[in-house]
């Protein structure tokens, strides 16, 4: 009996550091640091970030939004596949540094904390690394988007999505954009996004963003 109790206890405590793991990496993070075959990149655009939320990971990494799993293996994580939009990189040095970005994602296999910098260090087995720090936590919502855009005034004319929360609230005009979000003509979607605020905005523009963590569903 002694064996399968071992078993059992290993099992218990690996669950554990499975959960620990995933509480301390939960959040939200601007990209600070990443090295990638020696390069040393320290981005200065604040809008480079990841977010994980359990087993999900999102972020911006230069160009595009990206979205994938994280997977937690006893004392390893491993990011990954990582799916994304397709804007192009005019930029060469934008393109590289978002190279390295998803690279060193995908690299990672081991974590460690930085408490004096709120930061979170991520590491591959080749010398990759990106350094995440800890920022202010955004407001998730489910948004339901319409079809068809409509005629709106902003800062000019403008063609506004149609937003609600839920099935039973009236349709709203969204007088931004959702960064990472390119619907298509004629289809409806449900989405997940994050709403930050942004300090000291244009006086016409809004004070919060919305940005995209995931399209859960599309309706042609």
């Amino acid at each position: 009996m002694r064996i399968p109790l071992l078993i059992a206890a290993i099992g218990a405590a690996s669950l554990v550091q499975i959960a620990q793991a995933r509480s301390l990496l939960d959040g939200d993070y601007a990209i600070t640091r990443v090295v990638v075959e020696g390069r040393v990149q320290r981005p200065v655009d604040n809008r480079l970030e990841v977010h994980i939320d359990g087993d999900r990971i999102s972020g911006y990494s230069g160009c595009n939004r990206f979205m994938g799993r994280i997977h937690y293996m006893n004392a390893r994580i491993e990011v990954g596949p990582l799916a994304g939009t397709r804007m192009a990189c005019l930029d060469q040095e934008r393109q590289m540094l978002e190279h390295d970005v998803l690279a060193a994602l995908q690299a990672a296999e081991s974590f460690g904390l930085v408490s004096e910098r709120k930061a979170v260090v991520l590491r591959g087995t080749k010398g990759e690394l990106i350094e995440l720090t800890r920022g202010a936590a955004g407001t998730e919502k489910v948004l339901r988007i319409a079809a068809e855009t409509r005629p709106c005034s902003g800062v000019g004319k403008m063609e506004c999505l149609q937003v609600r929360e839920s099935p039973e609230q009236d349709w709203q005009l969204l007088y931004q954009g959702i960064e990472g979000f390119e619907p298509q003509p004629g289809v409806a979607y449900i989405v997940r996004v994050r709403e930050e605020r942004v300090d000291n905005p244009p006086a016409d523009a809004p004070d919060r963003r919305l940005v995209l963590i995931e399209v859960l569903q599309e309706t042609r």
